[in-house]
């Protein structure tokens, strides 16, 4: 019997390989999956929807679900890639769904957070019409069956709260929610508040059920808590980065020692991270295992994309210097809302989607995350004569002969625990009447690899 080679064979559903520009990661300390190659395709594309997206991945149902705005409708949706019940997306594989129907004007500033045991999810979301904070929760996704109740509610017109939601999830499972008091009468103070489910020692007057949540203001001030990103450790380790939109600075707040803000006025520590400029718009936040806080936001003032984290010595930016800032890539100047979200990767490392020159969705990576050499950086501070990091087009900018489409806005990513990233973005097409958009997700996908027998002659 003639002997057989076994050569590996590419295989996808369509044309699979990795850009020659990216290297498979592999190197000690990186995520054998963070050179896997990108797919896009848009989700939902009735009437002008996607629009505040959110994502999260469900490591028990390995699931991913999306929250977003249907602004033709003025609804909050939900998708959720399904191919027993699909309704949407290509090939139908995805699930959309509108919820709280009977509301008007309620979706916008959305965020989505999976339990970490896994029973459930929810969603903090704005109404628009009421100027309240809302929560939905989700008993169990596959049955759609769903609560919601109004957490916080401002005075409207006076007032409203609820913007800039970020919801997260504590040890045992409780929801909570960064947000934003918008106070524009004279004298008002806005403030960042935060929300959470604490079962029979609530105060949040203005909600549904006063007795089970407890709404706290962490800081105050014109314009403070705007772009409220949140983290929690454990079970009561809150960490918030935010806007202080009054003076045009980066924030961050948490609850990890004494010190100069919260709801007892000295239970939270409060400090500017960057004071350069107009910066901390479209900030997004994570804390690593360590304690140390990875913050991706935009610079107006340099038109550019900025992460900030604890310095290892001497920084440039932070608490007496305790913080690192650097310009990571340029963004555009006059596309609002841009994208911008971080996530940390499988190997410990940041990975931001964002929305580049000309609205363009891109990702940025340290070098070191993709086991990329010295010299291969295109993007980042410069240590040397190189760059640091790696910036990559995932969904470059389009424009026809009778019309265009930008991507990015709005960005959300999320990480499986494998390390595949998804981003779940806004596509804005222009040039055609109306201006509307639809909800788009680009997503990694693994190479797979079959055994080829061919006989030796």
């Amino acid at each position: 019997m003639k002997a057989q080679t076994v050569i590996p064979l590419l295989l996808s559903g369509a044309l699979l390989f990795l850009p020659s520009s990216v290297p498979t990661a592999g190197t000690a300390g990186t995520s054998a999956v963070t050179g896997a190659p990108w797919f896009t395709a848009e989700v939902d594309t009735d009437g002008d929807t996607g629009q505040y997206v959110s994502v999260a991945y469900d490591p028990f149902t390995r699931g991913t679900y999306v929250s977003y705005y249907d602004a033709t409708n003025q609804k909050l949706r939900i998708a959720r890639d399904d191919r027993a019940t699909s309704n949407c997306g290509p090939g139908d594989e995805w699930y959309c769904m509108t919820l709280d129907g009977d509301a008007t004007d309620v979706g916008r500033y959305s965020s989505i957070a999976v339990r970490p045991d896994g029973n459930g999810m929810g969603i903090a979301y704005y109404d628009a019409v009421n100027g309240a904070l809302k929560y939905l929760e989700f008993d169990n996704p596959y049955l759609w069956v769903y609560s919601v109740i109004t957490v916080d509610r401002g005075i409207a017109p006076v007032s409203s709260t609820g913007l800039y939601t970020s919801l997260r999830y504590n040890g045992p499972d409780q929801p909570v929610i960064a947000y934003y008091f918008d106070n524009p009468s004279p004298g008002g103070a806005d403030a960042l508040m935060l929300a959470y489910y604490s079962w029979a020692s609530g105060n949040c007057v203005n909600g549904d059920d006063p007795d089970a949540w407890r709404c706290e203001t962490i800081i105050t001030g014109e314009g403070v808590g705007q772009y409220a990103s949140l983290f929690i450790q454990g079970e009561w380790n809150f960490h918030v980065a935010y806007y202080d939109g009054g003076n045009g600075d980066l924030w961050y707040a948490t609850s990890v020692g004494d010190g100069n803000c919260g709801p007892y006025g000295n239970d939270w520590v409060c400090y500017p991270v960057s004071v350069s400029g107009d910066v901390g718009k479209y900030a997004s936040l994570y804390v690593d295992s360590g304690g140390h806080f990875h913050i991706a936001y935009y610079s107006a003032t340099d038109d550019a994309l900025m992460y900030a984290t604890n310095a290892v010595s001497s920084g440039n930016c932070g608490l007496l210097n305790s913080a690192q800032c650097d310009e990571i890539d340029a963004m555009p100047q006059d596309y609002h809302p841009l994208g911008i979200s971080i996530a940390e990767d499988a190997a410990g490392y940041p990975i931001i989607a964002y929305q580049g020159e000309y609205g363009s969705l891109k990702i940025a990576r340290p070098l070191d995350a993709l086991g990329m050499p010295p010299g291969a950086g295109n993007c980042g501070p410069e240590v040397g004569l190189f760059t640091t990091w790696y910036c990559e087009t995932i969904d470059p900018y389009v424009s026809k002969f009778n019309f265009s489409y930008r991507n990015g806005d709005y960005a959300s990513i999320a990480v499986s625990p494998a390390g595949l990233a998804t981003i779940a973005y806004y596509r804005l097409y222009t040039h055609v009447e109306p201006d509307d958009g639809n909800l788009v997700i680009a997503r990694q996908r693994l190479q797979v690899y079959l055994p080829l027998a061919v006989k030796n002659q």
